[in-house]
């Protein structure tokens, strides 16, 4: 909305060499409106925010009459008075008038070169109507994107990069504990935005009215649903002011980011109660930031940055990555997903432990932790597992794999490491003890969770799987076998796996091939032919153990 100063700087008015005889200091004030009054102003009552012009024709004489008549402008609000000079006033105004005026403090305007008052008061509310109209289409552009980004469930990440795109000013989104859920920086020094953020932020007063707050040019939204609060938006002012614009493009920037503001907090209120979760965004903040990790898309740098806003620093403690699947089918569903993601924080909780904690893609509930470099980190370990394998036993009931297994889950560890640098490794570790539990038919772990020392010979193979070296190991030394089952329909080479599975016990090898000893023997000298070796040969055998064990492993899907 155009202000008085505004107004009085547009060329209609320029020409009519307006000055401010009083409230130089008030011409701030909005102006919805430009009206004419050459009417008796006897009972007149003018609208909020309304600026008059008047050649001063009907204003009254007396003393009295003039202050009663400003009361009457000031009560309603009015933008100020404007009086062309000449009908009624040849060069000056009387002091009753401007005695009045700084009284009631309506700013009090005279034009010194005489105009049609009905043109300048025209060309002035179509600039008025063009900049609310200007505004109301941004407006509706404005809540259009945020309807949009809501309906499709955007996650709090998105909401805060529009607001930042839209603004061109730094956004947080933080907790009630005043602890980073997502950020967008708009280009300047993140370390502006983040470092020491909780400080940054106490130091913000709360409000009450969503979106209406400024304190020493920070904009403020609080965030929440159905009478309940959970977090606060909050916009920084931006780093170097705009020395350019006038003050009627500042003031529409500044009505535009107050709407982007609320109109974000309000998308994030609905994706949260979408979410159904009052840790809905602060889990997704988790994701979002180790799969930074994972990606690599983040540096060391920006996860201590990032981890540090979220109350939960990585520097200087132990970090350990671990991962956590149901088990049973490998398309898990995403309520059995959100179920697993709950009992692991629950279990945190618990155990009083600070960790980065989300569901991946894949089904599995990854955690990043951290704990002081004096604690014994096998300890903890062990102790969050036991909490876990009991969540999930009330969580999940008895599945036929979970009662062979002995638990409904499977947690894996990776190692335990000193620097940020090396998060990625120890998920990574746990990703691969992960796989290879999941693929075994028998515990590979007397423990509580599986680590990447548990894997032996079958994890190495699978770390190895895509590497074409191991499958031309495989091609080298059973590829013949392979290639006679293809031709000829048989089964040799499952025949000669049992043979090696067993440690080349005949009898136990025949039981397993489900075929009787001498149909097993025909078949071990079919396969020395074949492959011209001599299957009584120990490094013989441990070489097509090996390449028959890298075989199953090529040929099964990473399930991960």
């Amino acid at each position: 909305m155009l202000t008085v100063a505004d107004v009085l700087g547009l060329e209609v008015i320029v020409r009519s060499a307006p000055k401010v005889v009083v409230g130089e200091n008030l011409l701030s004030a909005p102006v919805r409106w430009v009206h004419v009054n050459e009417l008796v102003w006897h009972g007149y009552m003018p609208q909020n925010k309304q600026l008059i012009m008047t050649c001063g024709l009907a204003l009254p004489d007396d003393a009295h009459e003039i202050d009663a008549l400003f009361a009457a402008l000031a009560n309603s609000n009015v933008s100020g008075l404007v009086i062309q000079l000449g009908p009624r006033y040849a060069v000056s105004l009387p002091s009753e008038l401007v005695s009045a005026a700084e009284r009631h403090k309506v700013p009090l305007i005279t034009l010194q070169v005489p105009a049609p008052l009905n043109q300048i008061t025209e060309t002035v509310n179509l600039v008025i109507a063009d900049e609310r109209l200007e505004v109301l289409t941004a407006a509706e552009d404005v809540h259009q994107t945020f309807t949009e980004l809501a309906l499709e469930g955007a996650s709090p990440w998105e909401v805060v990069r529009q607001i930042a795109l839209l603004s061109g000013r730094p956004v947080v989104l933080e907790n009630l504990s005043h602890q980073m859920l997502a950020y967008d920086s708009a280009n300047e020094d993140p370390n502006r935005l983040l470092l020491g953020w909780e400080e940054q932020s106490r130091q913000i007063p709360s409000i009450t009215k969503t979106g209406d707050a400024e304190h020493c040019g920070w904009l403020i939204a609080t965030v929440g649903a159905r009478g309940k609060d959970w977090g606060r938006l909050l916009l920084l002012p931006p780093a170097q002011k705009d020395q350019i614009a006038n003050s009627a493009t500042l003031r529409y920037r500044s009505e535009l980011t107050s709407l982007t503001l609320k109109r974000g907090a309000e998308a994030l209120a609905l994706n949260q109660l979408i979410g159904a979760s009052e840790e809905h965004g602060e889990r997704q903040a988790h994701a979002v930031l180790l799969n930074g990790i994972l990606t690599h898309s983040l540096t060391s740098k920006e996860v201590a940055l990032r981890s540090r806003a979220m109350g939960i620093p990585l520097e200087n403690s132990q970090i350990l990555g671990v991962v956590i699947r149901r088990r049973g089918s490998h398309k898990l569903s995403p309520a059995d997903v959100r179920r697993l993601e709950d009992i692991v924080v629950t279990a945190q909780h618990r155990q009083r432990i600070r960790a980065l904690t989300a569901a991946l893609d894949s089904g599995v509930v990854a955690v990043l932790m951290t704990i002081k470099r004096q604690d014994d980190a096998t300890k903890i370990i062990e102790s969050l597992s036991r909490i876990l394998h009991g969540l999930a036993k009330d969580y999940f009931g008895s599945l036929d794999a979970g009662r062979r297994n002995g638990s409904e889950l499977i947690i894996a560890v990776g190692p335990s490491v000193n620097s940020i640098c090396d998060a990625r490794r120890s998920l990574t570790s746990a990703h691969q003890a992960l796989g290879v539990a999941m693929k075994s038919d028998h515990p590979i772990s007397t423990r509580p969770y599986v680590r990447t020392q548990d894997m032996r010979l079958t994890g190495l193979l699978r770390l190895l799987h895509d590497d074409s070296r191991l499958q031309s190991y495989v091609e080298s030394e059973i590829g013949p076998l392979l290639e006679h089952d293809a031709r000829h329909g048989t089964r040799l080479t499952s025949v000669l796996a049992c043979y090696l599975d067993a440690g080349r016990n005949k009898t136990a090898a025949a039981e397993a091939a489900q075929m009787s000893r001498p149909s097993l023997y025909d078949r071990l000298e079919r396969i020395e032919r074949i492959l011209s070796v001599d299957l009584e040969d120990p490094r013989s055998c441990l070489s097509l153990q090996v390449a028959t064990q890298a075989l199953q492993v090529v040929r099964q899907n990473n399930v991960l």
